[in-house]
């Protein structure tokens, strides 16, 4: 009686086991957004995005110096700007603007974007001396674009991530020299708070902390830091065993929430559950989407959300060499 009872049971769990298990394991739809135009270049990338206020998408290449810019609304992109003096782009981050005594004011500053590029002559392979941080600026009357050196950094390695450290100032990670450095961007002086960050790839902020990527780790840290970036807390591993170039972070005051990952080569986004802090451990992963390319290789360097009400809980991420022109994917992660 109870053995038929538990084969019963048995065999009424086997037959629920596929409505209960896609829940858990379903993948989200990969919806191409945008592919660069024009003659096949199987080993073109886009590197690095930043959404603008108005959910325009900006774009660096990888392989070359220029900076696309894509409505993912529309799916229509075009060549924004090619930089004079640089070879290849990598991290780009939109400077906060801030508003003077009352909101009615118009921000400080015009919409502001600083952005790395390096000589890289074949993969993993960088010319000393080569690496610059330039400024991108939109005239608040014609919207027109503006390109500006902002800093030579001949004593840099390799300028990767890239990220806001309030109005003033930016943080840029040097994955050769292992550090990253605090500028002034409207003076291109800098001082080196974080030291030791071997691996460092992509660099994002949360109040009182930066997060950062180590590619060669393959994990995903953060660590408290003061007003000047310097750290006074342990590091956190909120990731671990994960291949990993840039990400996106949603988290809120205390720490915990999700970060969003490019899995480089991997050709795929995962999703990491992130601790308040102080974090007990990396954190819970399931991945997201998979096969970004579509072609089955491919390389996923950096993800994004949106910014206008009807995206800004869907991810962009880029997707390169995968047999085709750099193009721009769009992922719903809560799918």
């Amino acid at each position: 009686m109870f053995a038929s009872q538990r084969l019963l049971r048995s065999c009424l769990f086997l037959l629920l086991l596929p409505c209960i298990l896609p829940a858990a394991l379903a993948l989200s739809t990969v919806t191409p957004i945008f592919t660069v135009p024009g003659p096949l270049l199987p080993g073109s990338w886009f590197e690095n995005l930043a959404v603008r206020p108005n959910g325009l998408i900006l774009a660096t290449r990888g392989d070359a110096p220029e900076i696309w810019q894509i409505d993912p609304a529309t799916g229509q992109g075009a060549l924004l700007v090619s930089v004079s003096g640089a070879f290849n782009l990598t991290g780009i981050a939109e400077i906060a603007s801030f508003r003077q005594c009352s909101p009615q004011q118009p921000p400080s500053r015009p919409e502001t974007y600083v952005f790395g590029s390096s000589h890289i002559p074949a993969p993993f392979q960088v010319t000393p001396g080569s690496a610059k941080a330039w400024t991108l600026q939109f005239s608040p009357t014609t919207g027109l674009p503006t390109v500006s050196l902002l800093a030579a950094l001949p004593d840099a390695g390799f300028i990767n991530g890239i990220a806001s450290w309030g109005s003033r100032r930016v943080l840029l990670g040097d994955t050769e020299r292992e550090v990253v450095y605090l500028m002034d961007v409207d003076t291109g002086v800098y001082t080196t708070p974080l030291t030791n960050m071997t691996g460092i790839n992509g660099v994002k902020v949360a109040p009182g902390y930066v997060y950062w990527a180590n590619h060669l780790a393959q994990s995903l840290s953060r660590v408290r830091v003061d007003t000047s970036a310097i750290p006074n807390g342990p590091v956190e591993i909120l990731a671990a065993d994960q291949s990993i170039d840039d990400f996106a972070i949603a988290v809120d005051r205390f720490g915990a929430g999700k970060a969003y990952i490019a899995a480089m080569y991997e050709n795929k986004v995962v999703e990491v559950i992130v601790g308040a802090a102080p974090s007990l451990g990396p954190g819970a992963k399931r991945v997201v989407a998979e096969n970004l390319s579509g072609t089955g290789v491919g390389l996923t360097t950096a993800v994004v959300f949106g910014r206008r009400a009807e995206d800004s809980g869907l991810l962009y991420a880029t997707v390169g060499q995968g047999g085709g022109n750099a193009a721009i994917v769009a992922i719903d992660p809560s799918e």
